[in-house]
């Protein structure tokens, strides 16, 4: 037998590498027989069975995750059932006396090869426990229902027929009472045949399994900081724990090429020598993450922003073991990396597929809350058991679940009328994995490339920060609401804007200055005549070229009136984006005529007394009108042959007086077009300013609910709340922190992502110049690929001047500790107490500055950037080097900086994937050095 293997494939080869003639890794051997050692058949010599009595056999029902809870298609009355060839399993720990061994869909060799077939255990424990052992067979689980119970006696087979370990005790007895698939058979099944396999979906399980030795799994730019610490770390690293570890070494940030490789994820930069890429033709290897390390851990840093967490010991570089090759210069502690990728559901594709390749298992059942009825759902997982994570896809897609909650609901008739009162509103529904008050929708069932996302349902499972796991949600589909009730049951419509050219007339000269005001949102815009994108004319036909492609899908009627509304909002979103000037309309205290030929500078009367002035009598007076307001045809004509030019101009004029006690005075074509701007916007100004004190007392209760901090102005009941009898108002019921908030949507609402209004998000912000300026009063608004910054002035005027335009190609956003840590020292505190404030519309907050902290990092793009190459399809790629920029912000409270993060974060999605060509460009850039043995 020795002189045999020596002169065998399998001998020469060895011989080979002791002598160091060996060629690397080489497949060896010419048979993939099972079982052909040596020349030598093993598996077809007689095995006597040992003698011992017979095992105590406890037969069960399968579990029932191992049945699909919903199909698609009725299984098959002759489905296949796949055996492998005979083997030995051990089994495993000892087992509590009473309690029967669990049956499960199969083991996992520990060492896998060519010959075997495998089926992914319970977890990587279970595959590292068990070994192969001929006497048992592995039988799939019986997705027809049928199974070995206990009362089952007539089925069961003969004991001659089982076999167990050599130690008789422990037993892991599978039966088959189909005859044993031969070997070759079965490693010649390919296509769909695989899949029902347990090597099918092994591969299944592990996304490196299908890529070969070296190839590249996937591969992004991403933006990482690098730290390290002589201590361990928790193996769910985020960035609560990142505040709190101590002796932390912190790279700054830099964007690096991250490759995933089987079993190592590379981190590439440019050289630092000029021309050595070109050189070398490839990219500078900087530092290396082994997956398949036992120490390497992966974790959600940040849900908000989706950046994940690598922590490792320190490895070398290309296998080599000097201190210069390591990070920080040693072989001690742990390293740790975060990663922040520009697209939100392409970092959700990463952590996913990492996730399984690392172990990640998917649950029995999946908890569904349904928060307009406030009651859930639990729906099974089927195949969690198996490993066989394409049962799991087809179950959980968008449209098979709801299918199968709106049939739940039906079912019970406390739910059935709440459910067909909403469907007959035209409520629709949308899933979202929720994270204490952060929101991530299931609105992307396609990748970044284009190919199919079977995992948006599931990807969720892997999003678990700070030993919290995220929840699947079902909530309305909601979009900025355009009705509210007040207090006493008065429904408020929002108005209509309006838009028009009109004459500012300077209070001290007199002299005129043409402008176009336009009004979005609350708030009013000044643009040049030059750029003013006025309104089509009544039955011009919409030019379709500059409408968004996604429309032209759409025909007849419906077609015509889509295309007009997104030439609607591109028009709107051109007026933003020229405008000269904005300011909040909740500024003003009055709407009024012009009553004096000569403008005055200031109010004379003490307005600051009125606090909610859109309600007093002097905000509603009654407009002065008379006959002659109809004669007036307007423009220059009238003007020439009129007698008191002074006074039709007058009366052609309209006056807003600012809350600071400031008049402006603007003249408009035709005294009939004075009144309705008049009209219009007292209705702008009284609805708007209701509009943003309900929103922040809706901010506030989300706060306090999902918190359980106590108000800072604590909360009074309506008096129809009193008791009878008491002589104090009841006091408010504690928060609950795992309540349903259907509100959330509110704020993460579905024109954001399906761009629905020219204003995405508008707000008043703080924002600062570099990284040591002062915080200054910004006015931030959010529009189509861009972020528009306006400077609100100390001096009282009526509009605030554009300051800066943010382009969101190439940018990443960055919130909470992250961000916090790119500050220069003395910059953040985070031992500062919180500070309670109140602002104008009643928001009370008293959040850290940590949770009020988000930070843009973009790269200036002012033609072609030096550095900057064209591809074939024309498409810009920047260097990784390339210089960027840095934008610091505070919102007014940690609510508000979720929802702008959020909003900014789906905006970078849309420009990812709208331009997809260069993205691609991007991603692929660099080549890499051929992948060595690590």
């Amino acid at each position: 037998m020795r002189k045999r293997w020596r002169e065998s494939e399998w001998g020469r080869i060895r011989k080979q590498q002791k002598q160091g003639t060996g060629t690397g890794q080489k497949w060896v051997g010419g048979s993939f027989d099972v079982g052909v050692f040596l020349g030598v058949d093993v598996l077809d010599q007689e095995l006597p069975l040992p003698p011992a009595s017979p095992p105590d056999i406890v037969f069960r029902e399968p579990s029932p995750s191992a049945r699909p809870p919903i199909s698609t298609q009725s299984p098959s009355a002759e489905a296949e059932t796949f055996v492998t060839a005979p083997s030995r399993a051990s089994t495993g720990p000892p087992i509590p006396h009473g309690r029967p061994p669990e049956v499960h869909a199969g083991i996992v060799d520990s060492s896998p090869n060519s010959s075997t077939a495998l089926l992914a255990a319970s977890g990587a424990e279970a595959a590292r426990d068990t070994h192969s052992e001929p006497g048992s067979s592995f039988l799939e689980p019986n997705t027809s229902g049928s199974g070995l119970g206990v009362d089952d006696a007539s089925r069961r087979p003969p004991l001659d027929d089982a076999r167990r370990s050599s130690k008789g005790k422990n037993k892991d007895v599978r039966f088959s009472q189909d005859i044993p698939a031969p070997p070759r058979e079965v490693l010649a099944r390919t296509g769909s045949a695989v899949k029902t396999t347990s090597a099918g979906a092994a591969e299944q399980q592990n996304p490196e399994e299908s890529v070969p030795w070296g190839g590249v799994i996937m591969r992004d730019r991403m933006l990482v900081r690098i730290s390290y610490t002589e201590d361990s770390v928790s193996p769910t690293f985020d960035e609560r724990q990142n505040r709190t570890t101590r002796h932390l070494e912190t790279n700054t940030w830099k964007e690096y090429l991250v490759a995933w490789r089987k079993g190592r994820i590379e981190i590439y930069r440019d050289h630092v020598i000029p021309g050595k890429e070109w050189l070398l033709g490839t990219k500078c290897l900087a530092f290396v993450v082994p997956l398949s390390s036992a120490a390497t851990r992966l974790s959600l840093y940040s849900f908000l922003d989706l950046s994940f967490c690598l922590t490792c010991p320190p490895v070398p570089l290309q296998g080599e073991s000097s201190r210069r090759h390591r990070i920080f210069g040693t072989s001690r502690g742990t390293n740790i990396f975060v990663f922040k990728l520009k697209s939100r559901t392409r970092a959700v594709d990463w952590v996913w597929q990492m996730w399984r390749a690392m172990g990640g298992q998917l649950p029995p059942s999946i908890e569904i809350n349904i928060t307009a009825l406030d009651t859930r759902v639990t729906i099974d997982v089927p195949g969690h058991d198996a490993g066989d994570i394409d049962a799991a896809y087809d179950v959980f897609q968008k449209k098979n679940i709801t299918q199968l909650i709106e049939t739940r609901l039906r079912e019970a008739p406390e739910y059935r009328s709440l459910l067909e009162r909403e469907q007959a509103a035209g409520t629709e529904f949308e899933f979202a994995w929720r994270h204490d008050t952060d929101l991530d929708w299931v609105w992307r069932e396609r990748t970044v490339v284009d190919e199919p996302r079977k995992w948006a349902m599931l990807s969720g499972l892997a999003l678990r920060q700070a030993d919290r796991p995220a929840h699947l949600e079902f909530h309305k589909k909601r979009h900025v609401y355009t009705t509210m009730y007040m207090k006493d049951r008065t429904r408020l419509d929002e108005p209509h804007g309006i838009e028009g050219y009109v004459d500012r007339i300077r209070p001290n000269s007199q002299t005129r200055q043409s402008l176009f005001l336009t009004t979005h949102d609350g708030y009013i815009f000044t643009v040049a005549p030059l750029h003013a994108h006025p309104p089509a004319p009544p039955g011009a036909p919409v030019d379709i070229t500059n409408v968004d492609k996604s429309v032209t899908s759409f025909h007849s009627h419906s077609h015509t009136q889509d295309t007009r509304h997104r030439a609607e909002i591109r028009r709107g979103r051109m007026q933003i984006l020229q405008a000269a000037g904005v300011s909040d309309l909740r500024n003003v205290v009055f709407v009024r005529r012009a009553f004096q030929p000569v403008p005055q500078p200031r109010e004379n009367a003490n307005i600051r007394k009125l606090t909610d002035w859109e309600d007093s009598p002097e905000f509603w007076d009654a407009v002065d009108r008379s006959e002659s307001d109809d004669e007036d045809a307007g423009g220059d004509a009238p003007m020439n042959v009129h007698t008191d030019k002074a006074h039709l101009r007058m009366r052609r004029s309209f006056e807003l007086v600012l809350a600071s006690g400031r008049v402006i005075r603007f003249e408009a074509y035709s005294c009939s077009a004075a009144l309705e701007w008049i009209t219009r916007l007292r209705q702008l100004v009284s609805y708007w300013k209701k509009r943003h004190q309900a929103d922040a007392r809706l901010e506030m209760d989300i706060a306090h609910v999902s918190t359980g901090r106590e108000r800072i102005t604590p909360h009074k009941p309506r008096e129809e709340h009193h008791h009878a009898g008491a002589h104090e108002m009841p006091t408010e019921p504690p928060p609950d922190r795992d309540a349903a908030l259907p509100d959330l949507s509110f704020f993460y609402n579905w024109c954001v992502l399906e761009g629905c209004r020219p204003i995405l998000k508008a707000g008043r912000l703080y924002g600062r110049k570099g990284l040591y300026g002062q915080y200054k009063h910004i006015q931030l608004v959010l529009i189509a690929g861009h972020l528009v910054q306006f400077h609100i002035t100390g001096r009282a005027s009526l509009y605030h001047r554009k300051d800066k335009v943010f382009t969101l190609l190439d940018a990443y956003v960055c919130s909470g500790y992250f961000a916090a840590q790119y500050l220069p020292d003395g910059q953040y505190d985070a031992n500062a107490p919180p500070v309670a404030r109140r602002y104008q519309d009643g928001l009370e907050t008293d959040d850290c500055e940590e949770d009020t902290l988000f930070v843009l990092w973009f790269r200036k793009v002012r033609g072609a950037a030096p550095g900057v190459r064209r591809n074939s399809n024309g498409a810009e790629v920047p260097p990784l080097s390339a210089k960027r920029s840095v934008a610091v912000f505070r919102t007014r409270s940690k609510l508000e900086r979720d929802a702008w993060v959020w909003a900014i974060n789906v905006e970078i999605e849309k420009l990812v994937r709208a331009s997809r060509e260069r993205e691609e460009a991007v991603r692929q850039a660099g080549n890499l050095p051929p992948c060595r043995a690590h």
